[in-house]
């Protein structure tokens, strides 16, 4: 029982976890494009990178944050993705991506969509233009 509500609290503090990690945390890559297309790109990689959006908000005027995440499967405890799109100028668009295992000792968990992610949006932007 002790060992249940542990998990449970691991499970639901993986998301709070990522969702207040500083903002430069994770992987990024600066496009060369401008925000709305990056930013619509970004959402469809994450969701086409096998996960459920969480939430999504606007943090400023310039950076939208997106949480999405994995379930738990046979094969791992699931994963959680954060994704922040930052406009840096009209045509210059930054996207971090952090993402964790939702349990630690999840080992065969994928815990790095960040990868997948970035070069998604990369292959969608440059397709559009």
């Amino acid at each position: 029982l002790i060992f249940a509500g542990s998990m449970q609290a691991q499970l639901f503090g993986g998301v709070k976890k990522v969702q207040n990690a500083p903002l430069h945390a994770g992987i990024s890559r600066t496009f060369d494009h401008g925000f709305k297309p990056v930013l619509t790109a970004a959402r469809e990689s994450m969701l086409e990178s096998g996960l459920s959006m969480e939430s999504s908000s606007k943090i400023d005027a310039n950076t939208f944050m997106m949480i999405g995440s994995r379930r738990a499967n046979v094969a791992s405890w699931g994963e959680v993705a954060r994704v922040v799109v930052i406009k840096e100028g009209d045509e210059q668009t930054t996207v971090r991506v952090y993402t964790q295992r939702k349990v630690k000792v999840n080992i065969t968990a994928k815990a790095d969509f960040a990868n997948t992610i970035l070069s998604n949006i990369d292959l969608k932007i440059n397709d559009d233009f």
